[in-house]
């Protein structure tokens, strides 16, 4: 009896697989919408505000701001904020209300492993690195703040005004 019980629950599990595979592999195409609803989705297809920005651990800079459509890495960077994020994101508009706020991860440490060097704990530091942040055509968006996140919370590390 047990024999068979456990072959219906792998049938079971592995159709359960089958049905989500086909479900994510229909669904190509990477989205990110806003909260508030005001602005459209963006998307490999659609043309967004792409604002690249230049930072490290305690700057950040504005390089450059275009219209095109984004890439799939720069979609990924759309993600909300979870406790592993070492750094955020947030956008604000004219009236210093808060657009969005994304986890960005910890993108300004590189970690290598090198042979001869296994005895050490860490062999890494930190660099600078440019991040693509896509925004939708119609939003306003005045100010981007990088933060870092401890056990304690958000702190601003820097500032950018985009007036």
């Amino acid at each position: 009896m047990g024999d068979k019980l456990g072959k219906m629950v792998n049938k079971f599990f592995l159709s359960l697989t089958l049905i989500f595979c086909s479900v994510i592999s229909s669904t190509n195409e990477i989205n990110f919408q806003r909260i508030d609803g005001l602005s459209k989705e963006i998307s490999i297809d659609t043309e967004a505000q792409i604002y690249t920005l230049l930072g490290s651990k305690n700057n950040i800079e504005l390089k450059e701001v275009k219209i095109a459509k984004p890439t799939r890495d720069s979609l990924k960077l759309l993600k909300l904020l979870t406790p592993r994020d070492k750094y955020a994101i947030r956008v604000l508009d004219n009236k210093n209300k808060e657009i969005m706020l994304i986890g960005i991860g910890n993108p300004f440490y590189i970690h290598a492993d090198h042979i001869g060097y296994e005895d050490r704990y860490v062999f890494g530091g930190y660099i600078e690195t440019e991040l693509n942040l896509p925004l939708s055509i119609d939003t306003k968006a005045s100010k981007i703040i990088l933060l870092s996140q401890d056990e304690f919370g958000l702190k601003e590390i820097k500032r950018l005004d985009l007036n």
